[in-house]
């Protein structure tokens, strides 16, 4: 029978990818925490607890659904502390025949599982992340052969090809883009929203990071994380973070705002 390990990395904890649509029989999957991470430049201590957080709960919340997922602590003894090392011992432990990532956003983690496909003896795999709405060679199978690089020309495409507020091949208002209107600056008597913030316990992943005597900078108050490690913590930041850019586009009068390197166009006056 095949079994296939997947990896998890940390910052592609999203439940809706399609590998978590169905329980496979014979897919396992497997998160790691890895010195190789947090070493290989100095990081901020709340980045680092705040992605030890995020993946523990997620790995929580996949075996509470049923998925089988192993879980490699940073310091358990038998954590080689880099991906390739780790994913060599699992396949010998668990007679895996393949072997799936998802593409890395990183450069650095993305030449790391190369090679390490590259040193495995079994088939392998990397499928999108299913982040974001373009693929990792689309923006310059587009700009191939052109002399300009207008990033509205692309954004044009994208609209057309998705149909983002399209009528026919025609923007639904009339207009590409509000950018003339989008130079404005909040009045100097606004006062910004107090941000959203949570109250999560994370004393023993702290311990956990101090324990490996890990080098980072920076404070944290361990009682009292303020930063979302949980799905519905996100979802509840999402559906904070809505009204609020909505009511600073009202108060600055404009009609565009820049997400995920995608404009999107408000098809309504705001004025």
């Amino acid at each position: 029978m095949s079994k296939t390990l997947r990896l998890v990395l940390g910052d592609q904890l999203n439940s809706r990818h399609s590998w978590f649509k169905n329980q496979e029989d014979g897919v396992v999957y497997v998160m790691m925490e890895l010195r190789s991470e947090t070493d290989y430049v100095q990081h901020h201590i709340q980045k680092v607890v705040g992605f030890f957080a995020a993946m523990k709960a997620f790995y929580l919340d996949l075996q509470a659904k049923g998925q089988k997922v192993l879980y490699i602590h940073l310091n358990d003894v038998s954590n080689k502390q880099s991906f390739q090392k780790n994913i060599q011992l699992l396949i010998e432990e668990h007679q895996f025949t393949h072997f799936e990532y998802q593409q890395p956003d990183e450069y650095r983690v993305d030449e790391l599982l190369k090679a390490c496909c590259q040193a495995i003896t079994i088939s392998s795999t990397m499928v999108d992340t299913e982040h974001f709405y373009t693929t990792r060679f689309e923006l310059a199978e587009f700009f191939e052969g052109k002399k300009v690089y207008l990033m509205e020309n692309f954004y044009r495409m994208l609209r057309k090809k998705h149909h983002v507020l399209m009528q026919g091949g025609q923007p639904l208002t009339g207009k590409w883009n509000y950018d003339s209107d989008n130079r404005k600056k909040l009045p100097k008597n606004h006062k910004p929203t107090p941000p959203l913030v949570f109250c999560n316990d994370v004393s023993a992943i702290v311990d956990e990071v101090n324990e490996a005597n890990i080098k980072t900078i920076g404070t944290i108050d361990a009682k009292n994380f303020f930063g979302p490690s949980l799905e519905h913590n996100h979802c509840n930041c999402w559906i904070f973070f809505l009204p609020n850019v909505c009511h600073c586009l009202v108060v600055i009068k404009t009609r565009c705002f820049l997400m995920n390197g995608l404009y999107i166009i408000l098809g309504f006056p705001l004025h």
